[in-house]
């Protein structure tokens, strides 16, 4: 193996002044049904270099099975430059962070990942993200990644075991992460004119929700307008794929788990709502719906709001969701208002502002409609405006989806989520930036706080048609909800007590994740994943 390659795991994160990681070949492993990927990395040297393609084999494995080229995508990992740091833990410069697709997935289209030009004493990364398919035998699967240069072609040995058990292709966790309306349409084409109106803010809606999917993440805001007069065929026709799981994307059969009804802006709420939800009970769409109420009272609306725009929609038999805690809820009056009490997870402990995991047991215990989710946001780094820093060790060490904190805070979230049996995640957008996003996503102090996407237009990527660009914090999030799945397979088993230990073991604290290696989670996956196959 030349010395420039080396090889790392999709759990790290690569800026291009970092040194050359040491492996030289790939070690993975993954359940049926799951995404593994790694990474290839390549240093420039002392006058640069070109690397002009990445293919990976066939890997065959026990009595001839094969894993065909296809389950994989290959993806360039670009690097966003980060103006200033997002916290003391952070840093500007060049993080890497957009992925994009030697040929995307969604139109088979050939993008402009290659050539890739690896500048003088700096190093590069291309992303090889893996669908470990379902119905082969568990064991062990090998094959090469060929690596395409001037010089010729060099191959890396690929190592990949697959455990004995399926992942399920729709998240047993229910997500609700944000999408602007028209924020496909604005980012893709500069108005919702120039997409085409009302047909060009459906397709962008459903098909980041799409992709979305792929990620194990429900975009539950991407509806932009529910059926009038009864009529759903533009409903079905937009998104009833995405609710059947009859889709073509990379995950099959992966169906939304959340959907925002909208409610506050019918002429009659209850109506309307009771409408909504049997037709979606009609057409056995198996899915949480529900209207996100207020956000952050009192800055989102005032306490007295929640009231009138809660019960008309509680009364159709929806769920109602705020984002606050259960202390002031409480103090406010509006407690028996909300079925979905969506808390910060920074402010829930025994100390926490928020209460602590117990109160909310105690107060679910009480109704089987009470369901508590929580979210993070800019407190994990520190809020403020732009990307001014925040500093304060308060704001350092917790999961956080911005550009500059470690891969381990972005896949850390859901561990915690099943230790404290938290019914789902939220998170307020994707798109938050989306139009500025290759140049400009400097949020609440932060540097992609609130934009996971980046808009794929051909003037950028390359091809002919617009797609979304996945960020590498997205993919990572997905490997978070595939090790919830984990967690919550074994808790399925009988074996809760195990897979809590295992997460007290990797994740002593929320606000220490940063103490935890990407070796030390691949062990604790290891150790939960033989847990399961033993049970099975």
């Amino acid at each position: 193996m030349p010395g420039w390659i080396g090889v790392t795991s999709l759990t790290h994160k690569l800026r291009s002044v970092d040194a050359l990681p040491a492996d030289k070949a790939v070690d993975i492993e993954a359940a049926r049904n799951e995404f593994e990927g790694f990474q290839l990395a390549f240093a420039g040297g002392a006058s640069g270099r070109t690397v002009r393609g990445v293919s990976l084999s066939t890997l065959t494995g026990p009595n001839g099975a094969r894993i065909t080229a296809d389950n994989a995508v290959v993806y360039k990992v670009a690097q966003y430059d980060v103006p200033s740091a997002s916290n003391d833990e952070g840093d500007a410069g060049e993080w890497p962070d957009p992925l994009v697709p030697d040929v995307d997935p969604y139109y088979g289209e050939r993008r402009n990942a290659f050539p890739l030009q690896v500048p003088a004493h700096r190093v590069a990364a291309v992303l090889v993200d893996l669908h470990v398919p379902t119905g082969i035998p568990a064991g062990r699967y090998t094959g090469t990644a060929t690596v395409d240069t001037a010089n010729g072609a060099v191959n890396v040995p690929v190592s990949l075991r697959v455990f004995d058990f399926d992942l399920p292709s729709t998240s047993s966790l229910p997500t609700m992460f944000g999408i602007g309306w028209n924020a496909g349409c604005v980012a893709h084409h500069g108005s919702y004119e120039a997409c085409g109106g009302d047909a060009g803010i459906l397709h962008y809606g459903a098909l980041y929700a799409k992709v979305a999917l792929d990620n194990r993440i429900s975009l539950g805001q991407m509806v932009y307008y529910w059926p009038r007069n009864d009529d759903w065929s533009i409903f079905e026709d937009a998104y009833g794929a995405l609710l059947d799981g009859s889709h073509d994307g990379r995950l099959a059969g992966a169906k939304m788990t959340t959907l925002a009804t909208h409610a506050r802006w019918a002429a009659n709420p209850e109506d309307s709502v009771r409408r909504w939800k049997a037709g979606v009970e009609a057409r056995d769409w198996d899915v949480t719906l529900f209207e996100y109420v207020c956000d952050e009272p009192p800055y989102g609306c005032q306490w007295t709001d929640i009231a009138g725009w809660a019960e008309p929609v509680r009364r159709a038999g929806v769920h109602t969701l705020v984002t606050t805690g259960l202390p002031e809820a409480t103090a406010a009056g509006v407690l028996g208002s909300i079925d979905l009490i969506t808390p910060l997870m920074n402010w829930v402990g025994p100390n926490g502002p928020m209460g602590t995991h117990a109160d909310y047991r105690n107060w679910m215990n009480q109704d089987p409609n009470r369901k508590m989710w929580w979210y993070q946001s800019c407190i994990s780094h520190g809020c403020g405006n732009g990307c001014d820093t925040s500093h304060g060790d308060a704001f350092n060490g917790w999961p956080s989806y911005v550009i500059d904190a470690s891969a381990i805070q972005a896949r850390a979230m859901e561990w915690f989520t099943f230790r404290h049996d938290v019914g789902g995640e939220l998170y307020f957008a994707t798109t938050d930036q989306l139009t500025t996003a290759w140049s400009n996503q400097c949020r609440y102090s932060g540097s992609g706080d609130g934009t996971l996407f980046y808009p794929g237009k051909p003037s950028i990527i390359g091809g002919q048609t617009d797609i979304p660009i996945e960020s590498q914090r997205m993919k990572l999030i997905r490997e978070g909800m595939e090790d919830y799945e984990y967690l919550h397979l074994l808790d399925q088993l009988g074996e809760g007590a195990f897979a809590r230990a295992q997460v007290d073991q990797l994740f002593p604290s929320a606000s220490t994740v940063t103490a935890t290696t990407a070796d030390e989670l691949k062990a604790v996956r290891r150790a939960l994943a033989e847990r399961i196959e033993a049970r099975n």
